[in-house]
């Protein structure tokens, strides 16, 4: 099995703090400290489903594993398209560049690999027919 290295954006772990700063903030000036434990437990949590997002390869398919929606394992040799995206829906891309869509069947996923180059290579490796 090889580990994809998965694309991790700074704009996405801003968007992700940016509303916890905020409740922390008003829970420090109005000394309310059960917020501020919430808001670190939410916090901590909502990074571990993000950054705990993996991609993997394991003989002719690909596997992407979140920790809070578990396994996705897709046959390489139904893949059909994949395409570079702005598609902004909730997705296992946890970077909000860099993201692919894959065609498979009649479904599609979003992902975020970190070296796009070295992904497309290995799927066309594995199946030549995929159109980039």
């Amino acid at each position: 099995m090889k580990k994809i290295p998965v694309k991790y954006g700074i704009d996405t772990f801003i968007i992700i703090l940016l509303p916890f700063l905020f409740i922390i903030s008003e829970s420090i000036s109005n000394e309310k400290f059960s917020g501020i434990l919430v808001s670190f437990a939410v916090l901590a949590f909502v990074c571990w489903m993000v950054f705990g997002i993996q991609y993997f390869l394991d003989g002719q398919f690909l596997i992407i594993k979140n920790i809070f929606f578990g396994k996705t394992k897709i046959d390489i040799n139904e893949i059909t398209k994949v395409e570079k995206t702005s598609n902004m829906l909730s997705s296992p891309a946890p970077s909000l560049t860099g993201r692919i869509e894959i065609y498979y069947g009649n479904k599609s996923i979003v992902i975020s690999p970190n070296f796009f180059e070295e992904f497309k290579n290995e799927l066309l490796r594995i199946n030549p027919n995929i159109n980039f």
